[in-house]
């Protein structure tokens, strides 16, 4: 069930994406971000009183938490991809958010069998090539800082959520949603950039906030099930982000990606079978 659910969250974040390039091209990202979180924080409200479970204090504050690591690491990467570019940016953060994750719930005394840790190493090697794509930019040494920054960002926020009890809900997930909004938010004000997209894009925008508020749900209930499975079906957002480039935008899709979504797929298979 576990890896059902991180799976369904990839399938999310990919919708999100189909939804939220539209918007991106109109205006600034950051500006984006704030209709994306405040939509998401939203859906999270209306969900509440049918998922099961309580306010409980801890829980809506580690998703407080996790909101500040997802909104920096979103921030930082659209940084590093200005930098360096995507070659350099998505793997690094892509690979950081998925291991870092899967690490905490070892630690935290869920070890998977050795099936599940081989199809781990292939599903996140897919994940590299998948997401190596691009061209490089001009200041490679300081987009990789800023792409570790974010994918350090990443893997705290969704390392946060593992120690959930289900008796919380959908709570946490308004938290992270709260925060991430606020910070957008914040950054920008001081930035002095318009604080919405233009009214053509707007539902584009909320949908894009709706399928994003969908994901950290599906995510949250299957860190109740099955946290190292779950982190790594997640950790395919990637390839579905590639998928939905390649057929509603028409993204080129070179050989060493298909050859990671090929990997990236039975790496998840492998893991599913435990």
């Amino acid at each position: 069930m576990g890896a059902l659910f991180g799976l369904l969250t990839s399938l999310s974040i990919g919708t999100s994406d189909l939804f939220g390039r539209r918007v991106v091209t109109r205006c600034h990202v950051l500006s984006a971000m704030i209709v994306f979180q405040g939509a998401a924080a939203l859906m999270a409200i209306a969900v509440l009183p049918f998922i099961p479970g309580s306010f409980a204090g801890d829980d809506f504050v580690r998703g407080l938490a996790s909101g500040f690591g997802l909104g920096a690491g979103l921030a930082l990467y659209y940084t590093s991809l200005d930098r360096a570019g995507s070659a350099i940016a998505a793997p690094i953060v892509a690979t950081l958010s998925a291991v870092i994750p899967f690490a905490y719930t070892a630690l935290r005394g869920h070890d998977p069998p050795l099936i599940g840790i081989i199809g781990a190493a292939v599903a996140f090697g897919g994940l590299g090539l998948v997401t190596a794509g691009g061209t490089r930019g001009k200041h490679v040494g300081a987009g990789t800082v800023w792409a570790t920054l974010s994918g350090l960002g990443y893997g705290v926020g969704l390392s946060v959520l593992v120690d959930l009890s289900e008796s919380s809900g959908a709570w946490p997930g308004f938290g992270q949603r709260l925060t991430s909004v606020g910070l957008m938010a914040a950054v920008v004000a001081l930035r002095g950039l318009p604080a919405l997209p233009p009214p053509d894009v707007m539902g584009f925008a909320l949908l894009t906030g709706v399928a994003s508020a969908a994901a950290t749900i599906f995510y949250i209930v299957g860190i109740w099930f099955d946290p190292p499975t779950t982190v790594v079906g997640a950790s395919m957002f990637p390839v579905m982000s590639v998928i939905v480039g390649r057929v509603a935008y028409q993204d080129s899709l070179n050989a060493r990606q298909s050859i990671g979504i090929v990997a990236a797929v039975a790496g998840v298979t492998a893991v599913v079978a435990t």
